[in-house]
């Protein structure tokens, strides 16, 4: 069985894999957000049986993190930080990859839009680490289709920061693609 390798852009998959998506994987692109990667994934999973996802992609890190530009992270849980706390939404990775060198574990938020102010970063950072704007939707699918889910992010910028002309996007692919390397 392959394992299923995702993406919410093309700008990632090739800053990663720029000599294209190793053997014996398959590749998804699902457009950013919740609704499109919960979309995509559900249906690449009703098509085609996987016994692993990863999700790789950029985030965010909130400033209390202790994380820096370009450090790569496994994260370990995910929840819509936008439904907290009338709902609770944690969804658990459920999968294990073989780096070569230990990650930092995080809680990551997926949201909606960014934090734009530092006090939204602060008090989202007071619930994780980093965040995405697809991550709970990957875990929450892959959870509902027996699907093992690592899902794998390079930091490109601070969570309050939305100038994205500010970012260090291809700062942070290019370390991920030396991690990613690592097992593929």
């Amino acid at each position: 069985m392959p394992n299923l390798i995702v993406f919410a852009t093309e700008m990632e998959r090739d800053g990663v894999f720029p000599e294209g998506i190793p053997q014996g994987c398959d590749c998804l692109i699902t457009g950013v957000g919740i609704l499109s990667t919960a979309l995509n994934l559900s249906i690449a999973f009703q098509k085609k049986k996987y016994e692993n996802a990863i999700q790789i992609g950029i985030a965010g890190a909130y400033r209390s993190s202790g994380l820096n530009i370009g450090d790569v992270v496994e994260v370990q849980s995910d929840c819509v930080v936008e439904f907290l706390p009338w709902e609770p939404n944690t969804f658990l990775a459920t999968g294990a990859l073989p780096f070569k060198e230990e990650l930092r574990r995080v809680k990551g938020t997926t949201v909606l839009s960014c934090a734009k102010t530092e006090e939204v970063g602060d008090a989202r950072g007071l619930i994780a680490q980093i965040e995405s704007m697809e991550g709970a939707a990957f875990f929450a699918v892959c959870k509902e289709y027996g699907v093992k889910a690592t899902q794998v992010r390079a930091i490109s910028n601070y969570a309050a920061l939305c100038e994205k002309s500010e970012w260090k996007i291809e700062e942070a692919l290019n370390k991920l693609r030396e991690i990613i390397r690592s097992i593929f």
